[in-house]
C-alpha cells in the first residue's frame, strides 16, 4: 500500500471512532415550574441578529411540563455563544402569551436570569459560552 493511501486511511479510522469534540451537550434546569399542565417550550439562539424571532431560532426543544423542575437535554451543539429562553405554554397552543402592553403572561426565563428594561432582554445580557465539554445552566422561570 502506497504511503498516502495507509495514512489517508488511518486518518478515516480515527475520524469513526473517536467521539466528536466539535459538539457538546447542554444540560437545561429548568425550575420554578408551577403545574403540570402543558409544555415547557425552549429556544436558543446564536446571534444578535433577530433575537428572540421565532425565525431566528438555531435549536428548539419541547418538553412536557412538571411541577417544580425538568431537565431537559440539547446534544450536539457546537461549542460557542448562546442565549436561551424556556416558556411554559401551559395552554399548548405553541406561543407566548402577552398583555396589550407586550408584556409575557405565562411563565418565561432566560439563560443568565436577562431580564429587559421597559421591553425584552438583549441578547448580550443572556449570553453564554458553551465549552466542548458541554454544560449544565439553571433556566427559573418566572
Amino acid at each position: 500500500m502506497k504511503k498516502p493511501v495507509f495514512l489517508a486511511t488511518i486518518a478515516a479510522t480515527l475520524l469513526a471512532i473517536c467521539p466528536a469534540t466539535w459538539a457538546a451537550d447542554l444540560s437545561l434546569d429548568i425550575t420554578n415550574i408551577k403545574s403540570a399542565d402543558g409544555n415547557l417550550l425552549i429556544a436558543v439562539w446564536d446571534s444578535e441578529d433577530g433575537f428572540l424571532s421565532p425565525d431566528t431560532i438555531r435549536y428548539r426543544g419541547l418538553t412536557p411540563a412538571k411541577e417544580g423542575t425538568v431537565t431537559y437535554v440539547l446534544h450536539d451543539i457546537p461549542p460557542g455563544d448562546y442565549a436561551i429562553s424556556v416558556f411554559h405554554d401551559a395552554d399548548g397552543d405553541g406561543k407566548l402569551k402577552k398583555n396589550m402592553m407586550g408584556i409575557p403572561r405565562e411563565p418565561l426565563g432566560m439563560s443568565r436570569d436577562a431580564k429587559g428594561t421597559f421591553g425584552p432582554p438583549a441578547y448580550e445580557d443572556a449570553v453564554f459560552t458553551l465549552p466542548e465539554d458541554g454544560l449544565t445552566l439553571t433556566i427559573r422561570l418566572k
